[in-house]
């Protein structure tokens, strides 16, 4: 009797059984290496500084439908980019959705890099692999781990994705992955511009292994992207030469010299992974250590242990000579790596690298991936040598991921009893309150409440009020207050002038509606001014004495579940 074939399994089984199996090798080291950069101390990072005002710009969306999230943020282009911050804040937990999608969209980088050079170096799955670790560790930007750049992020997965797409476009020749590049890239510019500086030289890097045939498919891949791309450029074009607004204040106009020295020295950060670790550029005064050295060091320890015993297992390789391409692409990687740097070299803050390594240390990690790749294939006997400088890499990149880690977890330790010392003071206020918090000279810490709209966010998300009147009350910021016989009249940030010369409106706080909340810098907490009488602004003033009367305006409850959820009690 004829026994009949076994029946394949079914596809998904065969999928699980793939992944379990990348699980079992390189995947695992994938994951933890994620772990070890970004997830270590995941759920004690809360809200830092401009991802409190996208999630407040996401408060403000909410009841004007999805359509409303497409409002540009800031600039033309910015279509896209409070959509992360939008879907968060309806989940139950915003601030660790959020923090699951910078994770993903962190491991989806790497995955796509290596998909990248899988496509334009077939078989060479050591370069592939180094590539998916180098990715996963170039933690070179100050922001690294930090959710104000979760756009920033996605706009460059996006880039990726659309680059990996053409290049199988270009393989196969299917359409649909043609128009899948097309709408990744899309999604990448109408998030934020990261992408642009790498616009000119993606031709060269996808073109280049495709040599001189399949020159139809070619065409249209151009023809694509000149498409997709062509109603970004006018918009793009008109924000830069603007005078006035988020441009203009962004972009500072600094000496060609001086922007070329900043453009050699960011560059050179994509592959300087000791200063990652060892010589970041500090913005405030760091707080008490969160994480202690030697936990850092052992982590960085883990990462590279593991990367050396996955690294030194043996993997199938295209029986191939080490190709000249392969050092063109090298060039071309370098370049885009550059051109992304002079890009932001410009921009405000870009001195302590805030911003501005987003994409470029995806090109750096390629770059080094190709060309470690390619000295192993040419010179094999010195297999080892040649390894030890991703190990580096890889190592010196988890002990910098650890370091951000630090400064997000310390930093949010102080910030969390800033902000719990407000809706503890304030659970809840009546319709209408009025709220000042002030302060003496800025502290040397960097406060949640530091500026003016990041505290206006802070409070709109903690008292679900996209109404609720603030300010932000400290000659640091340039705002003041004159008492008057009904209550404060006060001016803004950079509306000093004009409120001494009459010619802009006060900003007023009648006295029996305003809560005055008084930072303390010894304990890092805001206190309620609960009596006028003994206050330098309110005691002489005797309508003050008598209508200041701020529990009356407060409503005693416990937290909400929202305010908990916010500043991590839950």
């Amino acid at each position: 009797m004829e026994i009949p074939p076994e029946a394949p399994p079914p596809a998904w089984r065969s999928a699980l059984r793939r992944f379990g199996s990348g699980l079992d090798s390189d995947g695992a080291l994938y994951l933890g290496l994620l772990f070890l950069v970004w997830g270590l101390t995941v759920w004690k990072r809360g809200l830092w500084q401009d991802d409190t005002l996208l999630l407040r710009l996401a408060r403000d969306f909410q009841g004007h439908g999805w359509a409303a999230a497409f409002t540009p943020v800031a600039t033309p282009l910015r279509r896209l980019y409070s959509l992360p911050f939008l879907f968060a804040l309806r989940t139950p937990q915003p601030v660790w959705t959020l923090h699951l999608l910078y994770g993903l969209t962190w491991l989806g980088q790497a995955l796509a890099a290596g998909w990248i050079v899988r496509l334009l170096l077939p078989g060479q799955q050591l370069a592939r692999f180094l590539a998916i670790c180098l990715t996963l560790t170039a933690t070179s930007d100050y922001l690294t781990d930090n959710l104000t750049a979760l756009g920033y992020n996605i706009a460059a997965l996006a880039l990726l994705l659309a680059v990996g797409c053409a290049l199988y476009y270009l393989e196969c020749g299917k359409i649909g992955w043609l128009a899948l590049s097309s709408a990744a890239l899309l999604i990448s510019v109408w998030t934020l511009d990261v992408a642009i500086p790498a616009l000119p030289f993606l031709p060269l890097a996808l073109l280049l292994p495709a040599g001189p045939s399949a020159w139809r498919r070619r065409l249209y891949f151009v023809l694509a992207w000149a498409v997709s791309l062509a109603p970004t450029a006018r918009a793009e074009w008109r924000f830069l030469h603007l005078k006035v607004g988020y441009g203009a204040i962004a972009m500072k106009s600094i000496p060609l010299a001086e922007r070329l020295a900043r453009t050699g020295q960011l560059w050179f950060e994509n592959f300087e992974p000791w200063r990652w670790a060892f010589a970041r550029p500090l913005w405030y005064p760091r707080p008490p250590t969160a994480i202690p050295l030697w936990a850092i060091a052992l982590a960085a320890g883990i990462g590279a242990a593991g990367f050396a015993w996955r690294v030194s297992r043996p993997r199938t390789e295209a029986p191939s000579e080490a190709s000249p391409a392969a050092l063109s692409l090298v060039g071309v990687f370098v370049l885009m790596a550059l051109a992304a740097n002079a890009a932001y070299a410009g921009l405000q803050m870009a001195e302590i690298h805030y911003r501005t390594h987003i994409l470029s240390r995806t090109w750096g990690s390629l770059a080094i991936a190709v060309v470690v790749g390619w000295a192993i294939q040419s010179w094999p006997r010195f297999r080892i040598g040649f390894l030890l400088v991703p190990l580096g890499f890889v190592g010196l990149g988890v002990w910098g991921g650890m370091e951000r880690q630090d400064l997000w977890v310390s930093t949010w330790r102080q910030h969390q009893v800033e902000l719990l010392s407000i809706v503890l003071a304030a659970p809840a206020l009546e319709p209408g309150t009025s709220v000042i918090l002030r302060s003496g000279g800025t502290p040397e810490r960097y406060l949640a409440t530091e500026a003016g709209y990041l505290a206006e966010s802070w409070l709109i998300l903690l008292y679900d009020d996209p109404a609720i009147h603030l300010l932000r009350l400290t000659p640091d910021r340039g705002t003041g207050c004159l008492a008057g016989q009904e209550g404060l009249e006060c001016w803004r940030e950079q509306k000093e002038a004009c409120f001494a010369a009459g010619t802009c409106a006060p900003d007023r706080y009648p006295y029996d509606k305003v809560v005055i909340l008084d930072f303390d810098l010894h304990e890092g907490i805001y206190r309620l001014l609960a009596d006028s009488h003994d206050d330098p602004l309110l005691g002489n003033i005797a309508e003050a004495a008598s209508r200041y009367r701020p529990e009356k305006r407060i409503v005693r409850r416990p937290l909400s579940p929202r305010q908990r959820v916010l500043v991590l009690l839950q």
